[in-house]
C-alpha cells in the first residue's frame, strides 16, 4: 500500500513529460508573441500549463488525425501549481509582515530613547565626570539606531510590495489548459501579451563616408530547444516570418551613404541620406571606424539624422 502513492506521482510526472514534449516555436510580432506547440495525449488526455503572459480568448486546438472533444481552462486560484507558488508566497508576506512588526516596535523603543536622552538634565557625579559628552553620546547610539531600523524597514516594505505584487499576478488568469481529444497526440497555439522583439540598430561607419546600418531583434529568454521566428507585422496583421537564432539576430542590412559628420575629436553628429522608410524606431549603437562610441535613439525610417548622447 504504501507504493501505491509513489506509484500515482510517478504515473503523474511521466503524464506531464509526455504533454509538454513535442516541436515548439514561438513567433514573435512588434506587440506580442505566438506560441505553436504539439503536445502528447496519452489516453486521449493532455493537461498544458500555460504562461502568466496568455492571452485569454487566444488558445487554439488541433487533434491531427483525429478530433478535439473537450477543452477546459483552469483558473490560476483552482491550479495545484499556481496554488502552491502562492502558499509560498503567503507564507513569504506573513513573515515579513512579522518582520515589519517587530522593526515597528524596535523603532518605538529607540525613538523612546533618544528623547529620554535629549531631555536629561547633566548633572556631574564622580562616575560620570562629564555629563554633557555621555548624554550626547546615548543619544547618537540611539539616533544610529534608528536610521538602522528605518533603513531595514525600507528594505522590508519593498521586498513586502514585491510579494504582495506576486501575488495579484499568480492569483489572476489561466493557469493551465486540459484538453480531451480522439486520438494520442494535439496541436495547440495560443499568443503572449508581454512577449515581443524589439527593435535595435547598429551604425556601423568606416570614416571615408561609407557605412553600413544593421537591424537587430531584442529577443526576450526562452526554452532552450524552441523555435524562434520573428514577423515585423503585428500579432492581429501578421507578415511573413523570418527563422532566428540567438536572442540578439540581424534581420536586415542597408547601406549608409555619409553626407557629413561632426563633433570635437570623435564625430557625434552625422547627416546621411535617407534610410529606408518603414523602419521602427529603436536605441542605436555607433561603430566609427570599428570603435564604439556610445548609443542613442534612431527615429527609423526616413531618418537622414543620427546625434550621438553625450
Amino acid at each position: 500500500m504504501r507504493l501505491l502513492p509513489l506509484a500515482v506521482l510517478l504515473l503523474s510526472s511521466l503524464l506531464c513529460r509526455q504533454a509538454c514534449a513535442g516541436t515548439k516555436s514561438v513567433t514573435y510580432f512588434t506587440d506580442g508573441a505566438r506560441v505553436e506547440q504539439e503536445v502528447g495525449a496519452p489516453g486521449g488526455y493532455a493537461e498544458l500549463p500555460l504562461p502568466e503572459s496568455f492571452a485569454p480568448g487566444s488558445l487554439r486546438v488541433k487533434a491531427p488525425g483525429g478530433t478535439v472533444l473537450r477543452v477546459e481552462l483552469v483558473p490560476a486560484e483552482q491550479d495545484r501549481r499556481r496554488s502552491g507558488e502562492l502558499a509560498r508566497l503567503k507564507e513569504r508576506r506573513g513573515e515579513l509582515l512579522d518582520r515589519m512588526a517587530a522593526l515597528d516596535r524596535r523603532e518605538e523603543i529607540f525613538s523612546a530613547a533618544a528623547k529620554s536622552q535629549s531631555g536629561k538634565a547633566p548633572r556631574r557625579t564622580k562616575t560620570n565626570p562629564d555629563p554633557v559628552a555621555a548624554l550626547q553620546q546615548g543619544t547618537d547610539f540611539a539616533l544610529s539606531q534608528m536610521e538602522a531600523v528605518l533603513r531595514s524597514k525600507r528594505k522590508c516594505r519593498s521586498a513586502l510590495d514585491a510579494v504582495e505584487r506576486e501575488i495579484a499576478t499568480a492569483g489572476k488568469g489561466v493557469a493551465s489548459a486540459r484538453i480531451w481529444v480522439t486520438g494520442s497526440r494535439a496541436r495547440v497555439s495560443y499568443l503572449m501579451r508581454d512577449e515581443r522583439w524589439t527593435p535595435s540598430y547598429d551604425l556601423r561607419l568606416s570614416g571615408e563616408g561609407r557605412g553600413e546600418l544593421l537591424l537587430h531583434a531584442k529577443l526576450p529568454p526562452r526554452d532552450k530547444g524552441v523555435q524562434c521566428f520573428v514577423s515585423r507585422g503585428s500579432a492581429a496583421q501578421p507578415m511573413s516570418a523570418e527563422t532566428v537564432r540567438g536572442d540578439f539576430p540581424v534581420l536586415a542590412r542597408y547601406p549608409l551613404a555619409v553626407i557629413a559628420a561632426t563633433g570635437d575629436r570623435l564625430p557625434a553628429r552625422f547627416t546621411f541620406a535617407a534610410v529606408e522608410s518603414g523602419l521602427p524606431p529603436g536605441e542605436a549603437s555607433l561603430y566609427w571606424s570599428g570603435e564604439y562610441l556610445g548609443s542613442a535613439q534612431f527615429r527609423g525610417g526616413g531618418s537622414t539624422e543620427f546625434i550621438l548622447d553625450r
